[in-house]
Formats: C-alpha cells, structure tokens, sequence
C-alpha cells in the first residue's frame, strides 16, 4: 500500500483541528443540561452508523483511485481494505483515524456557528460517533485474543460493530454490511441499496 508521506500531515492537521473543533465544542456544551447529551449521543451514534454505511458503499462503488481529491485520500483505502481486510489492523493511530477526522470536520466547524445547543450538541456527536467508527471496524478485523476485555463485551452486546455481523460485508458478492459503527442500520440500508439497484 502506498502511504504519501502528504497524505499524513494532512492526516495529522485533520487530528489537530478535529480535536480542538471537539474540545471547544464541548467545553461549550458542558453548559448544557444533561438531558441534551442522553439524547443528542444516541442519536449522533445512530447517524454515524448511517452515514458511515452511506459512505462506505460510494467509496466502495464509485470512481477510483485516481479520481481527483478524494481518489487517493478516501477511495483507496476502501478499495485496498477488501484485499487485506486485515491490514488496517496493523495501522496506527494516525492512520487509522486520519480520513475520519478530515471527513467529520464540516461537523465540528457547523457546530461552532449553529445558534441552537441541541443541533450543536448532535452534529458533535455525530463528528465523535465518526472518529470512532474506524477504531470500531478495526476492532471488528483484529482477533479476539488482540482485542481489548470492554470492546468484546460491547461487540457481544452490539454497541459497536461486532466481527461476526461485519464478517458479511466481507462475504460475496460484497454489496451488502456497508455500516461500520455499530451495525444497528445495516438491516435497512441493505434492504434501500437492494431497493435502488
């Protein structure tokens, strides 16, 4: 796999500013009532599953590693996971969460501006339910002995993506399991992608 060296100072810039967009979005949103946060996280996870299903299926469907800007940044790494699922096992933290970062930074920058607390609270959420979707698809490829106590017990639970669920995305003929935080909403999105083909 080639990793340009430009590639992760951007990766690194993205880490930078995501966590300091996080950081002040919340701190501003420790302000808030609890009640905000039980119902805008939950909500953030669910959207990230989402979204991150949405995402993987374009990347894993369309243009290529030479499309212009997001070829070698985003659809590459996508292309190369299903020759190597395991490969992104042996990423660090970088890379492994580098494109995730730059991806959920409109997220944070809207929260920064958004006048209502609870929208801003939300797309917080979402941007840190994104961050964490990448840490979840690698745990879903790492072995069980590798994987840390509290995420099998979470994956057993289905709070984040488990191995065995992801394990059919994997599977021929490959178009379907795109959602990678969780799994919660691959059951529709799979039976909408199924739908508009």
């Amino acid at each position: 796999m080639t990793y340009a060296r430009s590639q992760r100072w951007l990766e690194y810039g993205a880490i930078a500013l995501f966590a300091l967009l996080a950081a002040w979005s919340l701190a501003v949103l420790t302000g808030a009532t609890g009640w905000l946060a039980l119902i805008a996280a939950p909500i953030g996870w669910l959207a990230a599953d989402l979204l991150s299903g949405l995402l993987h299926w374009a990347l894993d469907s369309f243009g290529s590693v030479r499309t212009p800007l997001i070829g070698q940044a985003f659809i590459r790494p996508f292309r190369e996971h299903h020759v190597d699922p395991e490969e992104m096992t042996r990423h660090d933290f970088v890379e492994t969460h580098g494109a995730s970062c730059f991806a959920a930074l409109p997220l944070l920058a809207a929260a920064c501006f958004v006048p209502w607390m609870f929208v801003q609270a939300l797309l917080t959420f979402i941007a840190l339910g994104a961050l964490a979707t990448n840490q979840c698809h690698k745990w879903a490829h790492m072995e069980e002995a590798a994987t840390p106590k509290l995420v099998l017990w979470a994956q057993r639970r289905r709070l984040v993506l488990p191995r065995e669920h992801h394990r059919l995305h994997h599977t021929a003929p490959f178009d379907s399991h795109f959602c990678m935080s969780s799994g919660w909403l691959n059951a529709p999105l799979n039976a909408l992608l199924r739908a508009w083909r």
